[in-house]
């Protein structure tokens, strides 16, 4: 996930406004290759193992910068390069993953392959920038969780990985902290204060909406005219600190300005122990990322793009990079390494229970709802 998110919301807002000339120009220009791609489809399907095996010039995959980058270096680039006889280049990167791909010759993208949450997939998307998923290819498609196939396209994307939101709270707290709503009780109002994103403002103000009970999970989000209350609850909030980074969120709890705060468990459960009194509660009801894997347009590794993004699904794969990382699979056979599957969903009746934002229906309401988000912290 990325730990620069106010630079990712600035991308957000000026990709939904589509009026860049950079992102205009490379628009039209990648839609040039469509024909191309789909004329070359039919030939290309099935050769990745020929393609793959003993390459040496390495395939380029774009992640999230931080703790997620080192433990994906340590846990899956060893295993792919082992299995394939294949070098992987890891380009680390947050709000410039989707300028760069824009702004790239079309026949040399920056990257093969992407990593995409939720917003970054719907606005690489509408920019034409990433190539259809070809079935054939990604055979381990097949043993996705319904919920991760269903709720959100997988046409242009593949879901392998994301994580739920938590609450990080001290130990010595009075009352439980159970929930979102939790953030909205007298225990948290009398507190030092709660620490949130600063621009991924989505989840946050996501997590107000799980909290509330005027429709189900989340849904307030999915209603314009509920947006007003849900900003509301966000502004009653004993917001004390606004955290870009997870070392921003550990170093408010240490000087003692903040006693809760809304995290991201892929961030929190492995590292949570290096500091004392801290805990944290997943609520069975939350918000949190999908990131879908995404065949960058203009690659000439098509195919291995493909295969790399199916291995990143296997079921295996995914049950080794659990030790390493706390991170939800989307594989409906992963088996989570410790006491993972306590919290992360395994099934689709689990991953009902996680509020991921609809970008379909938020594209149109991100700009005013960034806008307060934005007032609210400068107030």
């Amino acid at each position: 996930m990325p730990a620069d998110p106010e630079r990712v919301a600035e991308t957000s807002e000026s990709t939904s406004e589509s009026a860049t000339t950079a992102a205009a120009s490379s628009v039209s220009r990648r839609r040039l290759l469509t024909a191309t791609a789909v004329g070359s489809a039919t030939g290309l399907a099935g050769c990745t193992e020929l393609l793959s095996s003993g390459s040496s010039d390495p395939l380029r995959v774009s992640v999230w910068s931080g703790n997620y980058a080192e433990r994906f270096e340590e846990s899956v680039v060893p295993r792919y390069e082992d299995e394939f006889d294949a070098e992987i280049q890891i380009e680390p990167g947050w709000n410039d993953i989707l300028t760069d791909i824009q702004t790239a010759p079309d026949d040399d993208p920056p990257y093969d392959v992407t990593i995409t949450e939720g917003n970054f997939y719907y606005y690489g998307r509408q920019d034409d920038l990433f190539h259809e998923i070809r079935t054939e290819n990604v055979p381990n498609a097949d043993e996705l969780i319904d919920y991760y196939a269903d709720f959100r396209t997988t046409e242009y994307g593949m879901p392998v990985d994301g994580a739920p939101c938590t609450i990080v709270h001290r130990e010595e707290m009075d009352a439980e902290i159970e929930s979102w709503s939790d953030l909205s009780g007298s225990a948290v109002e009398e507190s030092n204060g709660i620490g949130v994103d600063t621009g991924f403002w989505w989840f946050p103000v996501y997590a107000a909406a799980v909290g509330m009970d005027e429709a189900e999970l989340g849904e307030e989000m999915h209603d314009a005219d509920l947006h007003d209350d849900v900003l509301e609850t966000v502004r009653n909030w004993p917001i004390e600190s606004w955290a870009s980074s997870g070392q921003d969120v550990w170093q408010a709890f240490g000087d003692g300005v903040i006693d809760v705060a809304q995290w991201y468990y892929e961030q929190t459960e492995y590292d949570i122990d290096d500091y004392d009194g801290l805990t944290h509660t997943m609520p069975e009801q939350t918000t949190g990322y999908l990131n879908h894997w995404c065949v960058v347009k203009g690659t000439d590794k098509r195919d291995r793009a493909e295969e790399f993004i199916n291995f990143l699904m296997d079921a295996e794969v995914q049950t080794a990079w659990s030790e390493e990382m706390p991170t939800l699979f989307c594989n409906e056979n992963t088996e989570y390494a410790g006491d993972l599957a306590d919290d992360l969903p395994s099934d689709s009746e689990e991953a009902e229970n996680i509020a991921f934002p609809d970008w379909e229906f938020l594209a149109e309401h991100s700009g005013d709802l960034s806008d307060e988000f934005s007032s609210i912290r400068n107030s």
